[in-house]
């Protein structure tokens, strides 16, 4: 088989073990289902996704898209990306009162035009989900004193408040992340096989000869 041949196949081969590595491996999985849609909220549209899907105990994490509240638009699409606003996500589960919150930030979005705020929530149940917004250049000691928010123009007061509601389930086995990660391995161990099986035979080498003295003379004189 030609070399080129074989080096495709383990190629192939390698690609398909990243294809199918379980996404909990890799990264969270991406935005995840949508919660909240071009919502208007004073000078922002809100999108909110979470993720991951179905919502487990131990890992929740909320994405939020804001753009630009651009009066007579009702698509969303005429404001540009809001990247610099402050935006704080809590959690509040619905049956005993616990409490959790996180500022979402850019920097574990796979996409920096996103807000992430990521949690690991004990309890199974019905949670109640708030995205607080400030103009930028406010934060949470602002809140409320009137001031402006830098260059935007807008008072810090000016809190905007989104919600929606979300069940979180109980955990789960990891069946998907242990199949995906066994389908890995035989992959890898399959692409070996496949190396030294179709390997080119290594070429023999030829046993150097052996220089044989000659007889001594007769009488014993060499």
């Amino acid at each position: 088989m030609p070399r080129y041949a074989l080096y495709s196949k383990v190629l192939v081969l390698i690609l398909l073990t990243g294809i199918l590595l379980p996404g909990t491996l890799l990264a969270h999985g991406g935005i995840g289902v949508q919660h909240l849609n071009n919502i208007p909220a004073g000078p922002f549209r809100v999108y909110v996704w979470s993720d991951p899907e179905p919502p487990e105990v131990g890992e929740y994490h909320v994405t939020i898209a804001l753009t630009e509240n651009v009066e007579g638009d009702s698509t969303g699409l005429a404001g540009g990306p809001v990247l610099d606003a402050s935006v704080t996500v809590e959690l509040a589960h619905v049956d005993s009162g616990e409490t959790l919150s996180a500022l979402a930030t850019h920097d574990d979005a796979l996409n920096k035009l996103f807000y992430v705020a990521s949690f690991e929530p004990a309890r199974k149940g019905l949670w109640s989900v708030q995205v607080r917004i400030l103009p930028p250049g406010c934060d949470e000691s602002q809140n409320g004193a009137g001031q402006q928010a830098g260059d935007s123009a807008m008072p810090c007061d000016t809190e905007q408040v989104v919600s929606f509601q979300d069940e979180i389930l109980p955990k789960a086995f990891p069946w998907r992340a242990l199949l995906g990660g066994i389908l890995s391995i035989l992959l890898i161990l399959g692409a070996i096989v496949l190396y030294w099986a179709t390997r080119p035979p290594a070429e023999l080498e030829e046993p150097v000869p052996v220089r044989q003295r000659d007889p001594a003379p007769a009488g014993g004189q060499s």
